[in-house]
């Protein structure tokens, strides 16, 4: 069955049209309707902050629709590095029904699988020749996106445009926001953040890096109300961003995901940001959101389990604690690989299966001895994996990132000797790190997370 033409449709409202074209009908009517509104805000909190409005991102969209219509490949992997770029990618293939590959540098290895697929980069320049023009499917066409890799290379998984959106929330409330973009604009995180804000004539704002006072700057100067990250990039935050951005900073929602967050960031980010609203959301890229929670508290309500949700998920735990998401009624049970621990009426993540390291056949989480570790005077973040042994197999290594200014009296090196002697006196002989280094910033993943096994320093 051959599709109808761009030109031919007329979408009353965003919610009217399919959930495949919703993004380019909110596109199009953002930009006949707000022309001048500002859609992206690239290397915001830097020197080379740039910015496009609706008007322009319209204009793409619909041109390059026009020459992907013409083209008919079978298959788009966007390799754009700008988001300006990616959303009218991403925009266009979902209007004209075209199979999408979301794909960052990492996951290039994964391309075999999409050999017949043509790949676009900023340019939007479009060569048929690496790809074998087809007929449009009648059936919906799905998008392809990488994991994180924290725990693993990186995985191709496919959804469809309906899961892509179904988490955007579309009341009034959530119209022309800004939106903090830390997250990679590839995976499922980073490509909920900019759906959601451009479904409701937001701004998407990007740091110009990662660095703690860029990102507040950009924060404060872009005025963000909703920043999502994760919670390693936001104890970087509030533990080394300049004091005076972080009070400029305003946001009105905080969206923690893609780890867990422990009590004492929370605590810290209702101190840096007393007026926003802070939420957990439980999501991975293979099941999209399965929860959130607002209450402020780590984890979440031991009486959720077994219940459904109102996502219309339930969640069930292993004798083991790993915990496992029944999506629905209809479906299976899926381990997640995550294991949460009861305390008191609350679940508590405490890390994941892959994560484990085994000195000497005892099992450590590291998750455990990070919490146990910030929690020292002068420790202001830290990691900790497995490092290989000859003689245990595994043993406990670890980094911490000193708080500054230090405690009355401290130095570098009593802080480190103080965390050693606390998780001498808190854990178990195995769980107490071999190797504890001091070091300026703890390295992330591209997701924005961290890693588990040994990694460069920043």
């Amino acid at each position: 069955m051959q599709r109808s033409t761009v030109a031919s449709r007329s979408i009353p409202t965003i919610t009217d049209a399919p959930a495949a074209e919703r993004l380019a009908a909110a596109i199009t009517r953002f930009g006949a309707e707000h022309p001048e509104r500002i859609g992206v805000v690239a290397a915001a909190g830097g020197p080379d902050r740039s910015t496009t409005d609706y008007r322009s991102l319209a204009a793409r969209l619909a041109a390059f629709t026009t020459a992907l219509d013409a083209a008919r490949p079978v298959g788009v992997v966007a390799r754009a590095l700008r988001v300006d770029s990616l959303v009218v990618i991403a925009a266009a293939c979902g209007r004209l029904h075209v199979p999408l590959a979301l794909l960052s540098d990492d996951a290039r290895d994964l391309m075999g699988t999409l050999s017949d697929w043509i790949t676009i980069d900023d340019s939007l320049a479009l060569d048929a020749a690496h790809g074998t023009p087809g007929e449009y499917r009648s059936v919906p066409a799905n998008v392809v996106v990488a994991t994180s890799g924290t725990s693993g290379p990186p995985k191709l998984v496919e959804h469809s445009w309906d899961s892509l959106v179904a988490a955007a929330r579309l009341s009034e409330q959530w119209h022309d926001l800004a939106w903090l973009l830390v997250y990679d604009a590839t995976r499922w995180a980073g490509i909920q953040v900019w759906i959601q804000a451009l479904l409701t004539g937001g701004t998407i704002v990007v740091p110009a890096s990662r660095d703690p006072d860029c990102v507040t700057r950009a924060i404060a100067t872009e005025r963000v109300a909703v920043l999502p990250a994760t919670p390693t990039l936001l104890r970087r935050l509030v533990a080394s961003a300049d004091r005076a951005l972080l009070r400029a900073a305003s946001p009105e929602r905080i969206t923690l995901g893609g780890e867990a967050a422990d009590a004492v960031l929370l605590q810290h980010l209702e101190a840096s940001f007393p007026g926003a609203r802070v939420s957990q959301v439980y999501a991975t890229t293979e099941l999209g959101e399965v929860f959130r929670v607002t209450d402020g508290l780590p984890g979440f309500p031991a009486d959720w389990l077994g219940k459904t949700l109102p996502g219309g998920g339930r969640l069930m735990v292993r004798r083991d604690g790993e915990l496992l998401v029944q999506l629905s009624r209809d479906t299976a049970q899926v381990a997640t690989g995550d294991v949460v621990e009861r305390r008191g009426d609350r679940y508590e993540f405490t890390g994941r299966r892959s994560d484990v390291i085994v000195v000497g056949g005892a099992k450590v989480l590291p998750r455990r001895i990070e919490e146990i570790l910030r929690g020292v005077p002068g420790v202001a973040d830290a990691r900790v994996w497995g490092m290989p042994s000859a003689i245990t197999g595994e043993l406990v290594a670890g980094e911490i990132v000193l708080s500054d200014p230090l405690p009355a009296a401290a130095t570098p090196e009593s802080v480190r000797a103080a965390a050693l002697a606390t998780c001498r006196a808190s854990c178990e002989a195995p769980a107490v790190p071999r190797v504890l280094d001091i070091v300026r910033r703890i390295a992330t993943t591209p997701a924005g997370k961290v890693p588990r096994r040994p990694v460069g320093t920043t």
